[in-house]
């Protein structure tokens, strides 16, 4: 499948960055963020990381924290807050099980889902990303 640049697709440890002000990626993922709406592209959230986000924000954050957070995803237009389907759970279940322990299911569905949208664009920060050939588009200019 060809490689398109049309969608993103995001990892919690993006959104998390983007939600806590005092995250040391905050102001890179508020910016990269900004750029990809001004350049009409839209980030696409799988449910799965949308409820892992969450989750994670309320835990260490507290429920008013992630309740903002939650409205901001569904609120603004550059997110499209996506359902997985069941093709892309399989081919996250496959990758999954090549992959070190320190890598997540959740990691792997954030690639399978990317893999599916033909983009190596994904808004996460996890090391496994740039290893299997995904990267921030604006990583790539700097590479250049």
């Amino acid at each position: 499948m060809e490689k398109t640049h049309s969608f993103v697709v995001a990892d919690s440890s993006a959104l998390i960055s983007l939600a806590i002000v005092s995250d040391s990626n905050h102001v890179f993922a508020k910016t990269y963020m900004q750029q990809t709406a001004q350049a009409g592209r839209s980030i696409i959230v799988p449910s799965e990381v949308f409820a892992e986000t969450v989750n994670i924000l309320g835990k260490k954050f507290g429920h008013k924290r992630a309740l903002e957070a939650v409205q901001i995803f569904a609120d603004t237009a550059v997110f499209l807050i996506r359902p997985t389907s069941d093709l892309i759970r399989s081919m996250a279940v496959d990758m999954f099980g090549g992959v070190e322990t320190s890598v997540s299911y959740t990691d792997c569905l954030v690639m399978a889902m990317a893999e599916q949208h033909g983009t190596v664009d994904i808004f996460g920060f996890d090391e496994i990303f740039s290893t299997r050939g995904y990267f921030l588009p604006s990583a790539r200019k700097a590479a250049a």
